[in-house]
Parts: C-alpha cells; sequence; structure tokens
C-alpha cells in the first residue's frame, strides 16, 4: 500500500474512518473556506466524532465567523449539554455575551447562562476565567439605590465563595481578589467573613495543587476512537483511571455526599470524552452511580437518587454499546449528571 504521506486525506479516512490525523488536515483545509463550503465537512466530522468539544467548537466558531446565528444555536443545542468540554463551553458563554446586549433582559439571561455554565463544568481545573468572567460582568452591572446594590453584593460575594471551594487553577489569585472585594464593601465585615472561610480555601489550595499534579499528561484533546492497544493510548486510559481513583478517595474529605460524588461523576464525564470507545470505563462509572443512588436515598435524597439511577442504565446501555459515528454520548453527559438535572431546561437559543 502507498505511504500515507502520498495518499490523500479522503481516501485515508476512506480506509479508516478513525484517522483522527486525517480529518485533522481536511479541519485545516476547511477552517480557511467559507462555511457555505466547508458545513458539509464539519457535518461529517461531529458525525464521525460526536462527543469531540473541539470539533464542535471549530464548527461554532467557524458559523459564529459568518454571523450565522441561527445556525449557531441549532448547533449548541445538537451539543451543548451532552459534550461537557470545558472550551466549548466558554465557547457558548462568550457566544452569548456578544450577541445578546440588544435584549431587554440581557443581564437576567447572562447570569443564567454563567449560572447554567458553572453548574455543568464549574468543577473543571481550568473553569476559574468562568468564575472570573462571571464576577466580572456582576461587577459592571449597573445598581441604582442602596437596595439593587446590597443585591449586587450579595451575587459577586456568593460568586466569590463558590470558587475559592472549588479547586482550579490560580485559586490563589481569586482568594486575593476576594478579601480585597470584602475590604471594599466593609471593612469590619471583610474580617469576620475572611476568617470564616479560610479554611476551606487551604483546603481548595491544596487540592488544587494535587489535582494539576494527578492530571499532568492527560490529553483532554484527545478524539475517542476506537483502541488499537498502543503504549500512548495505554498511558492515557491508566491516567484517566489515576485521576478517577484520586476523585473516588475524597481528598477533599467532604462531608456532603452529593458534592463528593459530583465530582467523581464529573472525571468520569471528562474521561468518557476521550475514552468512549471503552466499556470498561462506562461500566465503572455505572456501578458507581448505581453506588451513589443508593447513598443518596439512605440520607433522604430521593429526588437525586432516581435521577442517578435513570442515568445509572443510560450509562449501562453505552457499556453495551459504545459510541459510534452519529450517535450521543448518552452515559458520558446526557445531564450534567447530579448536577442539577433540571439545568437541562436551559435554553442555548435566544
Amino acid at each position: 500500500m502507498a505511504s500515507s504521506s502520498v495518499v490523500s486525506p479522503e481516501r485515508r479516512i476512506e480506509l479508516n474512518p478513525f484517522d483522527v490525523d486525517a480529518w485533522n488536515l481536511l479541519l485545516r483545509e476547511n477552517h480557511a473556506r467559507a462555511i457555505e463550503q466547508a458545513r458539509a465537512f464539519y457535518e461529517k466530522l461531529v458525525t464521525q466524532f460526536p462527543n469531540s468539544g473541539r470539533y464542535w467548537k471549530a464548527y461554532i466558531e467557524h458559523e459564529l465567523r459568518s454571523k450565522n446565528f441561527e445556525n449557531v444555536e441549532a448547533l449548541f443545542s445538537r451539543c451543548l449539554v451532552d459534550v461537557l468540554n470545558i472550551d466549548l463551553w466558554k465557547c457558548y458563554v462568550f457566544y452569548v455575551r456578544e450577541t445578546k446586549g440588544h435584549l431587554p433582559s440581557f443581564r437576567e439571561k447572562m447570569a443564567k447562562t454563567f449560572d447554567f455554565a458553572l453548574d455543568k463544568v464549574g468543577l473543571d481545573l481550568q473553569s476559574n476565567s468562568l468564575y472570573t468572567d462571571y464576577i466580572g460582568f456582576l461587577k459592571s452591572v449597573p445598581a441604582v439605590g442602596q437596595y439593587a446594590e446590597n443585591q449586587r453584593i450579595t451575587a459577586v460575594r456568593k460568586v466569590y465563595q463558590r470558587a475559592i471551594v472549588t479547586p482550579m487553577v490560580n485559586i490563589e489569585k481569586m482568594w486575593e481578589e476576594y478579601q480585597a472585594y470584602e475590604k471594599s464593601v466593609n471593612p469590619t465585615l471583610a474580617e469576620k467573613l475572611i476568617m470564616e472561610r479560610n479554611k476551606d480555601f487551604q483546603i481548595s489550595r491544596r487540592i488544587s495543587r494535587q489535582l494539576e499534579q494527578i492530571t499532568r499528561g492527560i490529553n483532554r484533546q484527545a478524539v475517542s476512537v476506537p483502541s488499537r492497544g498502543t503504549v500512548t493510548e495505554m498511558k492515557q486510559v491508566e491516567l484517566w483511571k489515576k485521576y478517577i481513583h484520586w476523585e473516588k478517595a475524597n481528598p477533599m474529605d467532604t462531608e456532603e455526599y452529593g458534592a463528593f460524588a459530583r465530582r467523581v461523576i464529573y472525571a468520569y464525564e471528562q474521561a468518557l470524552l476521550c475514552l468512549g470507545f471503552y466499556p470498561e470505563i462506562w461500566y465503572e462509572a455505572s456501578l458507581f452511580m448505581q453506588k451513589a443512588a443508593q447513598e443518596l436515598e439512605i440520607k433522604g435524597d430521593v429526588k437525586q437518587a432516581g435521577s442517578m439511577r435513570e442515568e445509572a442504565i443510560l450509562v449501562v446501555s453505552s457499556a453495551r454499546h459504545p459510541i459510534h459515528p452519529g450517535s450521543t454520548p448518552a452515559g458520558c453527559s446526557k445531564r450534567g449528571m447530579m448536577a442539577k438535572n433540571s439545568s437541562r431546561d436551559q435554553s442555548v437559543d435566544s
């Protein structure tokens, strides 16, 4: 057979639909074309790799460059809640902020958009810019009168306090900004609030460093393809399993079981975006979710337990039939899992 260097990308894909390098060559070519010429390619791309946040984002950004807002919203509706890729979600927040400013309800819509994003990917190590942007947005909202000003202070404080207990990159900077904010609002009250939050921040800072270390080497941009048994692939599987095992050990010593389970489930969700053809990962996720459902039921959270059981059934199904071209990556994100099933009702259009 001729060397792949002289075989066209199209032919390589005919021979092997999972030839990611060939798809990437075509992606670069189509990136420079008008969207009308490239759209058919993008459709084939996201059909072949339905849980690749990177490919959905490339498609959406191309439509966005041509200001095809209806198409952009249709694409977000197809992928957003099913592909919990942090960069895809940042793209969504950017889109809403840049295109909905003319709406009378823009402030409310933007706040809901940030809340939606944080509910879905707010546990991500790289989520810091979402929190920072949300805080910046809230600070920029005009507040007329003391009541409105107090509401804004409460809203900003709430996001800061959520951020500083979430392990993420640059958490020290977030903590410094939070302290400065409280001191600017009320120096007397600030001392009390900062002291109350310091212990939780210290835990988050320690876990942030561990999380960066434990996830070092993981290729989050990897595309789900059937295993070829290469050393590189096996190393990635090993790293993902190590990360999941670490989350299962509850390194934050979280007392609230639901919060602990959300972190473990998010780790599985992220792994399955890259390892969608590994049935054992699906099965492990399903077993954990079934156990979590039992624990939640024992603790009296019947609603969340029921939702978890439904998701576990989906994950078992996905384990038996791993993702395939044109499918939706059902188990890995038909939910943003436990993080508020109700948030699925959030609209991703105008």
